[in-house]
């Protein structure tokens, strides 16, 4: 860059630079002048400010320079790499200082001068020498910068120079910088510049109450100076309100060393002084750093008596009743009591009928006994030294000769001006000469009620109108109608005006009615009259009573209609504090605010609990998470969980935080329709509903079997779905209880063996349960697979577990890979793939099948046939005797026996007549097969159910319900052992001794009788087809080795029912849940006075 040095120039002034691109360089190949620009700092200059002078150099040219410190241009390549960097300066040559000047402390030791630099942006170094004359030597006096003025100064001690006795010093300040140099010369007065020592020797002499001699001494070392002093003195007072008064210099003298300046007319009596004193030297030099530092010295005036009265005004008293009278008066300000203590006012009565009794240092009243005449107060004030020369006068004419009052139309304020306006009194009895206006600032509501002193001044007679500024805040008024000595007294006005802004405050606000969203306003101004126009009226919520701040923006309502005295505030939060405040306002200026009203709304509904969403679902629980209601409206709140029809209640501690809660107990693979309701004093309404179901688990029990066989005896067994699958249950086992334990996994609710039983002599009695069976998968895809419908699962099952297909039969009860897989003592459920569960329910009642063994020996059948007969014979005798006694007794029949009735039987299947004997498969309704129909069922304790009925010795077989609950069998309560005729007998024994034990009569035994011989006359008569079968069959079946039958009471509701029936019913019920011993067929059923008896066909 040329030029190579850095460039000076003075503002205005042009510069141009030239960067030339070494073409020879690596870094330039394939660059040329185009790729070349200035730059200053980041910003490139002005395009029209460059021009190309040739393929390697450009030229960058400024007109007019604008002061800077320091330009720095750089030279870039492409924008980015530098070729160089030049500085430019641009500012002016040194120019003249404005303030030189020398100080001269105590005409001691030193001297310092200073000056202000000239501002430039080029800046100048500054030398200063000195000289006295004639000239000796030249002195360089050493500048420093003084940060804290940014004044550039010089200390002249005497090492440097400095010689008190010298009275002027001859200055050189020379400035230089690049574009020049300058200099000036300064002469200095050194004794004009010297700054006094402070005065010493404050003293006060010669106090009185108005006046005071103060004297004071200069330094002893200004006794060879040959300048005179300036003395500055000032007073300061308790009543001066901080504002010092200088004092006149008149009367000043000098002797010797010592000033005396007499103090006269000093305004207060009994008052502190402070007293202030300084010196300059008396020169032509101006500047308040020329005075020396205060002296100060206290005194106080000696009291006299008061030097006046207090002003009074005609008019000025109030005889607001019979009783009381009031007078007025103008208070002396303090510093008028010309005391320090003990002021106050002397009042005389000149007609001395009555006495004064003084209610304020402003007001005195006159008390009982009041009597209506021409009074005159004189008042006078008065301290410690004595009463005041002059007195003020009060003039209260009697009653009789009064003026009527004046009527105060209206007091408006505006603009901080307050306007009373008044009619004149309406009966006049003399011409009004004036009236006179009175007012006070006040603190109270109290229309007449003053703080401080009253004030007062004379209108014109043709005058009802006053007006009043650059007064107090809050102004009462009173006015006076006058005629001549004559007054009316003074009337008050009702209200207090102000001028804070331009209109009183409303000091009445309350609420009259609120609820939840409302609040209804009620105010009440102090002053019907006063110039507002309307009211605004501000609310907000708010967080504390005590802070009184806003949670939200504040709301703010403008009522125009100034006759108004209520507003309703609607649409409000529930439950939610407020802050009311209203505020009248004029044409003009928004008054000020009432005290801030706070109250609560009340309690709501809320809003509805948000975001409602399940968590983790299991088989038998749902976890749910919701947020609070964006508005809870109330104190206390609880939630409501409605879920299929059931509901619970969840009570929370805090309210705005989130919740979390499970709903337990729950139906295994059931859709659930959840919603969540909030309740404070009224509930929300409900969420959005949330649907989930509940995983699979393990389904509940199967009914009790039932069966079927067809002519070859193949049975086919069945069973009701479980009431409560829990799952999609894809397939049941059923397990086949022999010598051995076989199970099958079948598909649907119903199977048919696959060989006839009974047939292999090996085994006697068989037994079939039954449970339902789910299939769940884990892993990945559970989520997806919990999504599939029924058959969907079933089929996606089938692709995942190939063995399903090979091993759950259909049709037939197991498929053969199943039987043959059983039969080498293996399970194909044994191993289950990795992600494959099952979900077992519990397994049913067992449904028994006895299978007996036909003989083919003739005479063996006979046999048998001759010790049934015998047997038969030998039980009607011995029921005979039985029966004779319980004839005696009175049946109460229990409450657990009576209309119980119930059945286990799953539709479709019946009772079924085989070749090899009867299949019962309906453990609930043994009667019903016995008797062939009944109109009562009774119900029995497991143990005697399974003693109705002895077990079967037919050539065939039967199958009856063997409870798995109970770890005793049928034939451990049915053996020969005769526990039935125990069973039998104990009931009516012990029922026959209660009786007797009671003295119950044998009435009872008649009803019996009868029923009983009802019984038998029905079992007599002709029977249906069906019915027929049914016995003929039941015949075939052979007693067994049974000795007894239970006794069966007869119920006397059955007497006259029986008779219209085809065949007599009686009851031998068996509840749900217990397993009854098999059933025998009976060929002829003789009922005898309460015993069944039952003979085999031969």
């Amino acid at each position: 860059i040329i030029p190579t040095e850095p460039i000076y120039r003075e503002v205005n002034d042009s510069f141009s630079l030239q960067c030339t691109l070494n073409m020879r360089s690596a870094e330039a190949r394939w660059s040329n002048s185009s790729n070349l620009m200035f730059f200053q700092g980041d910003v490139p200059v002005p395009r029209e400010q460059v021009k190309i002078l040739n393929d390697s150099t450009i030229e960058l040219v400024v007109e007019k320079a604008d002061p800077h410190m320091n330009f720095a241009y750089t030279c870039k390549v492409n924008d980015t790499q530098g070729v160089g960097i030049r500085s430019v300066y641009i500012g002016h040559k040194p120019r003249e200082v404005k303030d030189f000047k020398c100080r001269a402390p105590l005409w001691d030791k030193h001297m310092e001068c200073t000056f202000t630099p000239d501002p430039n942006s080029m800046a100048a170094t500054y030398e200063l020498v000195f000289y006295f004359k004639p000239i000796i030597q030249n002195f360089t006096c050493k500048l420093e910068t003084d940060d804290q003025t940014n004044l550039t100064k010089c200390i002249i001690n005497v090492d440097t120079g400095y010689r008190n006795v010298n009275e002027k010093y001859y200055f050189i300040l020379t400035a230089s910088n690049h574009l020049g140099t300058l200099s000036q010369r300064f002469i200095i007065n050194h004794f004009d510049v010297v700054i006094p020592h402070p005065p010493i020797g404050c003293v006060i002499e010669d106090v009185t109450s108005n006046s005071a001699v103060l004297k004071w001494s200069k330094w002893y070392k200004y006794d060879g100076f040959s300048r005179n002093f300036i003395c500055e003195v000032k007073l300061l007072s308790i009543f001066d309100n901080n504002v010092w008064r200088t004092v006149s210099n008149e009367g000043l003298q000098l002797n010797h060393r010592v000033y005396t300046l007499p103090l006269r007319n000093l305004p207060y009596a009994a008052t502190p002084y402070d007293v202030r004193i300084r010196m300059r030297t008396n020169s032509t030099e101006t500047g308040s750093d020329l005075w020396s530092n205060h002296t100060s010295c206290l005194f106080d005036t000696l009291p006299r008596k008061p030097d006046m009265p207090p002003e009074v005004a005609i008019g000025a008293f109030e005889n607001s009743n019979e009783h009381h009278l009031f007078i007025y008066w103008r208070e002396l300000d303090d510093w008028q009591h010309n005391a320090r203590s003990g002021f106050h006012y002397n009042i005389t009565l000149i007609d001395q009928h009555g006495r004064i009794v003084c209610l304020g240092s402003s007001c005195a009243q006159f008390l009982n006994p009041y009597i209506d005449m021409n009074y005159t107060f004189v008042i006078k004030s008065a301290n410690p030294e004595g009463m005041s020369e002059q007195a003020s006068k009060v003039f209260v004419p009697a009653r009789r000769h009064r003026l009527d009052k004046p009527s105060i139309d209206k007091l408006l304020s505006d603009s901080g001006k307050f306007t009373l306006s008044w009619k004149p009194p309406s009966r006049i009895h003399s011409p009004i000469t004036s009236y006179t206006v009175f007012w006070c600032n006040t603190t109270s509501n109290s229309p007449n009620d003053c703080n401080g002193s009253i004030n007062f001044t004379s209108v014109a007679a043709d005058q009802t109108t006053f007006v009043l500024s650059d007064v107090g805040s809050t102004i009462n008024f009173a006015v006076a109608a006058n005629a001549g000595r004559v007054s009316s007294g003074m009337v008050w006005a009702a209200c207090t005006a102000t001028h804070k802004t331009d209109i009183g405050k409303l000091k009445t606000i309350w609420i009259s009615e609120m609820d939840s969203s409302q609040i209804h306003l009620k105010w009440k101004t102090e002053c019907v009259d006063v110039a507002h126009v309307g009211y605004m009226i501000y609310y907000c919520s708010i967080s504390s009573p005590r802070t009184l701040g806003c949670k939200e923006p504040e709301m703010k309502i403008n009522v125009t209609d100034k006759t108004l005295d209520h507003f309703l505030l609607e649409n409000l939060h529930p439950y939610v504090t407020y802050k009311i405040e209203i505020a009248m306002y004029s044409d003009t200026h928004i008054g000020p605010r009432s005290v801030p009203l706070v109250n609560t709304t009340m309690e709501a509904a809320p809003s509805p609990p948000r975001n409602l969403v399940t968590e983790r679902v299991t088989n038998n629980s749902i976890s749910l998470h919701w947020e609070p209601p964006a508005h809870i409206n109330g104190g206390k709140m609880f939630y409501w969980v409605f879920y299929n029809g059931q509901f619970l209640k969840h009570d929370v501690e805090e309210p705005s935080t989130n919740v979390t809660f499970t709903l337990d107990n729950l139906d295994a693979f059931t859709e659930y329709n959840i919603t969540v309701t909030a309740e404070t004093v009224k509930p929300s309404n409900s969420t959005e509903p949330v649907h989930a179901r509940t995983l699979v688990g393990n389904p509940l029990v199967i009914g009790q079997p039932s069966t079927n066989s067809s002519n070859d005896s193949k049975l086919t067994i069945g069973w009701n779905s479980p009431s409560k699958p829990s799952g999609c249950v894809e397939f049941y086992e059923l397990k086949v209880k022999a010598n051995q334990i076989i199970v099958y996994q079948q598909r649907k609710t119903e199977c048919q063996l696959r060989e006839p039983i009974c047939q292999n002599r090996d085994s006697s009695k068989y037994e079939f349960l039954v449970r339902a069976v789910n299939v769940d998968v884990t892993g990945p895809i559970k989520t997806a697979f919990e999504e599939l419908s029924c058959s969907d699962r079933w089929t996606e099952l089938n692709n995942m577990w190939p063995e399903l297909k090979r091993f759950v039969a259909h049709a037939e009860c197991g498929t053969s890979d199943a039987i043959a897989m059983q039969s080498n003592g293996y399970s194909w459920l044994s191993e289950l793939p990795p992600n494959i569960r099952l979900h077992y329910g519990p397994w049913s009642e067992p449904l028994a099948h006895w299978c007996s063994m036909e003989s083919k020996n003739t005479l063996a059948i006979f046999f048998l046939v001759g010790i049934a007969i015998a047997s038969g014979i030998a039980m009607f005798s011995y029921s005979y005797v039985k029966v004779k006694h319980v004839l005696q007794v009175k049946v109460i029949i229990p409450d657990g026996l009576n209309d119980i009735t119930g059945s286990g039987k799953p539709s479709g299947f019946g009772a079924v007549i085989g070749p090899a004997g009867i299949i019962f498969t309906e453990h609930h309704r043994v009667d019903h097969i016995i008797t062939g129909g009944s109109t009562k069922e009774a119900s029995y304790s497991k143990e005697q159910n399974q003693c109705l009925l002895p077990s079967s010795s037919s050539s065939g077989g039967s199958i009856a319900d063997l409870s798995s609950h109970e770890p005793r069998s049928s034939a451990d309560y049915c053996s020969n052992s005769g526990c039935c005729e125990d069973d039998s007998t104990s009931f009516y024994d012990q029922e026959a001794e209660r009786q007797d034990l009671h003295g119950y009569s044998d009435d009872t035994t008649e009803s019996i009788e009868n029923s009983h011989e009802a019984h038998q006359g029905s079992s007599t008569s002709s029977r249906s087809a069906a019915n027929d079968d049914l016995g003929s069959s039941f015949g075939r079946t052979n007693l067994g080795t049974m000795n007894h039958l239970p006794i069966m009471p007869a119920t006397s509701m059955e007497g006259k029912s029986s008779q219209n029936r085809s065949s007599s019913a009686m009851p031998i019920t068996v509840t749900s849940g217990y397993v009854p011993a098999p059933v025998v067929n009976v060929s002829s059923v003789v009922c005898m006075q309460g015993v069944l008896v039952a003979s085999a066909d031969s």
